[in-house]
């Protein structure tokens, strides 16, 4: 592993600039500003446990550089291209292709970003991607240079779900592939449609798309693509795309992995920003009605947006069918109590801890009831398999019952 000093890059103004510099050994980091970028206007702390300062940061692992590296689906995809079953976090951080990785972080050695240059796919490219992925994920023999170019477009993606970024009429997506095998229902199509849905209640979610293509062995295969929010689009190139400062709750927190957080800490980091309350809220309710139990810390985010941060586009809204006989249990809690619902959420600690009055609340819940009740309709008009719908036709029906009594 290369031991050089690693020159820690972000945006400012829209600028690429130097902001410090990384120093590792082993497992261990060592992050110390520059004086330059803490006296440069505009700069900022790149993240809450990095307030600027002189003095250097010690951290074992990634610490607050953890959403510039590979998730579980990248981190398999890059130790399966270096045939080594383990790899130290430096090595995951440092393997991420420059063009894709997430939000505005880069890291330099020398004059030269690590991991750079071209090879991110076109839209053309995805059936030979998705190809390559069902390889991975059923362990067999792939070539290795299919292998580098989806490691290369997958990044520091986040998740457990094969995904890569393509780059499609100047613009930089995220495509999430369905798995070979596995998904007992359209779970691409069904996250399609609820960010349809959750976009119709007025919450903020990336712009989307599917696509439908035809696999080796013959299968129509749905993928959702969705446009990168952490990138200034369209432009020209990939090359100049200006890039914008993203950081996940997690970090925003300074939690780790497997802390699944609180509505609380969450709600009250958004408050001391001067951020969206009532939209956090709105997020929550619309999470507790679908079932989104996959709602912890890493599937949050925030922009840095002129001189501050602000929530980033909604994502990883997936739905789970309904069962009566089982509460929901999500990784975020709220006042520590796992078993969310639409009714907790609209209590009055609640409804205090977001900033929303009662009379915004009952009022949005009509918009929110409406929206739910075009999902049956809208899944079946873009065609999607009858046990797919039905698996969720109760869900639904559910989470507009549950809407609807708050009206």
């Amino acid at each position: 592993m290369n031991n050089s000093p690693i020159q820690v890059h972000t945006t400012v103004n829209g600028q690429d600039v130097s902001a410090g510099t990384l120093f590792t050994q082993a497992n261990h980091a060592t992050f110390r500003y520059s004086a330059d970028y803490i006296a440069m206007a505009g700069s900022y702390d790149l993240a809450p446990s990095l307030p600027r300062s002189t003095a250097p940061f010690f951290f074992t692992g990634l610490g607050p550089f953890s959403d510039s590296a590979p998730d579980r689906w990248g981190r398999r995809l890059l130790a399966r291209e270096l045939k080594r079953t383990r790899l130290t976090e430096i090595e995951y951080l440092l393997g991420v292709n420059d063009l894709t990785r997430q939000g505005a972080t880069r890291f330099f050695i020398g004059d030269d970003p690590v991991a750079d240059g071209s090879g991110v796919p076109a839209l053309a490219d995805l059936p030979d991607l998705l190809n390559t992925a069902d390889a991975v994920q059923e362990n067999r023999d792939v070539a290795d240079l299919a292998l580098r170019r989806l490691y290369r477009a997958t990044g520091s993606l986040g998740g457990a779900r094969p995904k890569a970024s393509v780059w499609d009429n100047n613009t930089l997506w995220m495509a999430k592939f369905p798995k070979p095998n596995g998904d007992d229902w359209d779970i691409i199509g069904w996250e399609a449609a609820t960010l349809h849905i959750a976009r119709m209640a007025g919450i903020d979610v990336p712009d989307h798309r599917t696509i439908s293509i035809i696999d080796q062995e013959g299968r129509q295969r749905t993928i959702l693509l969705t446009k990168r929010f952490d990138r200034v689009l369209p432009s020209p190139n990939l090359q100049s795309a200006q890039r914008i400062p993203y950081i996940s709750a997690l970090t925003a927190l300074s939690a780790t992995d497997g802390e699944g957080g609180d509505w609380l800490d969450l709600a009250e980091f958004v408050r001391a920003i001067g951020a969206d309350t009532q939209e956090l809220w709105r997020r929550a309710v619309f999470g507790a009605a679908i079932g989104n139990c996959d709602d912890h810390l890493r599937n949050h985010g925030f922009l840095r947006v002129s001189t501050g941060w602000r929530l980033s586009p909604a994502f990883d809204l997936n739905p789970e069918p309904f069962d009566p006989q089982t509460e929901d249990t999500h990784q975020l809690t709220l006042f520590g109590d796992s078993n969310i619902s639409v009714h907790s959420l609209f209590g009055k600690d609640a409804l205090a801890l977001f900033g929303v009055r009662l009379v915004d609340a009952n009022l949005w819940a009509s918009t929110l009831a409406s929206a739910l009740a075009q999902a049956m309709p809208y899944v079946r008009m873009h065609h999607m398999d009858s046990y797919s719908v039905e698996i969720m036709a109760t869900r639904f029906s559910h989470a507009h019952d549950a809407i609807s009594q708050q009206q």
